[in-house]
């Protein structure tokens, strides 16, 4: 019976002993983790808005006359210069209308050069005393109403010209055809479209921001815009702002010109970011940021040791958090594997970025 007590004794005891190794084993669990050092960053306090593009330049060519169409010269996606011929409307009808007022205007021509003869002719009577001076008057008059009728003959011609030559259409800028709206045989009235062109020449981005930063946007502040479509980045300045909120999202349109870039194109979606301030201060990496009860706290590690600090951060961008508070510069901080330190916990420094 003695010996089964000091058996179970010595057994409680080792136990106990192993319990008691595993735990302050355990304690001192070394973590693995990478550093970095406390650093000066640039932020810049800035607010970002996505938005589309307008095009500026982007005529509908329409029918000056009512004629149906002979020929296109163009289709969706040709390039145009200024003065390419975009289509040909049947002309005859407009033809024969000059023709007759040509001819108009050449006899009544005809009428007034007999009429000036007649009138020297009678001159000359009525100075031999011939006739009367009242003969002369008639004759005057009919020249004058001749002269009348001759400057309405011309007139008319001028139309009749100027309407032939709107049966060649021709192409008032420089650029791309976005849509072929007619086809060979229809008929146009005065003003039905035709094609309409695009240039890029000018272009305008409508980039939406919120209406809390209605006091810090103003005309004159530059402002960077991306394309999904284009590499480089522009900066340009805003243009303007709309007075009155968009009603839907209560938001203020912001306007900025975009002008020769030909990569550029309306109708696509454009990210504008207007950048209000820039600050120097303290950083860390977004990673070396953990959450605690306590707050944000970033680990400090020194002689393979991490302390818990606690911080006050403000900017976060690209990857970069700015310290505040609760840093000093050139201090070496946790980066990977910061989540799992508790204070005073044992690391392993692997790698220093």
């Amino acid at each position: 019976m003695l010996n089964r007590i000091t058996i179970l004794i010595l057994s409680i005891f080792v136990f106990g002993c192993s319990q008691e190794d595993v735990s302050e084993k355990k304690n001192q669990r070394v973590i693995n983790i990478t550093t970095t050092i406390t650093k000066i960053h640039n932020f810049k306090e800035q607010e970002s808005a996505i938005g589309t593009i307008e095009g500026l330049i982007d005529p509908t060519i329409r029918a000056e006359i009512a004629a149906s169409i002979k020929k296109i010269y163009t289709k969706t996606g040709s390039i145009l210069k200024k003065g390419d011929l975009i289509a040909q409307l049947h002309d005859q009808d407009y033809v024969y209308q000059l023709e007759l007022a040509k001819a108009e205007l050449s006899q009544l021509k005809i009428r007034l050069n007999g009429q000036e003869k007649t009138y020297q002719r009678n001159s000359e009577l009525v100075d031999e005393n011939f006739i009367s001076p009242n003969a002369l008057d008639e004759i005057i008059n009919q020249k004058n109403e001749t002269e009348e009728l001759i400057k309405i003959a011309e007139a008319r011609a001028k139309i009749a010209n100027y309407r032939l030559s709107k049966t060649k259409i021709y192409s008032p800028i420089s650029g791309k055809v976005e849509k072929q709206i007619a086809s060979i045989g229809d008929f146009l009235k005065v003003g039905d479209p035709i094609v309409q062109i695009m240039n890029n020449d000018r272009l305008r981005a409508h980039v939406p921001f919120p209406e809390k930063f209605a006091r810090k946007l103003k005309p004159g502040l530059p402002i960077e815009l991306e394309s999904p479509i284009v590499e480089e980045k522009i900066v340009v300045k805003i243009a303007e702002l709309k007075p009155q909120l968009i009603s839907d999202s209560l938001a203020i349109d912001v306007i900025a010109d975009i002008v020769n870039q030909p990569n550029w194109q309306a109708g696509g979606s454009v990210r504008g970011t207007v950048i209000f301030n820039e600050i120097k201060n303290l950083s860390v990496p977004e990673q070396s940021v953990i959450l605690r009860p306590a707050g944000e706290v970033v680990y400090v590690i020194k002689n393979n040791v991490a302390s818990e600090r606690i911080v006050q951060t403000g900017i976060s961008q690209n990857g970069v958090t700015e310290i505040i508070s609760g840093l000093e510069l050139n201090e070496i901080i946790a980066v990977d594997g910061a989540p799992y330190l508790t204070d005073q916990a044992k690391v392993n420094i692997s790698q220093s970025k």
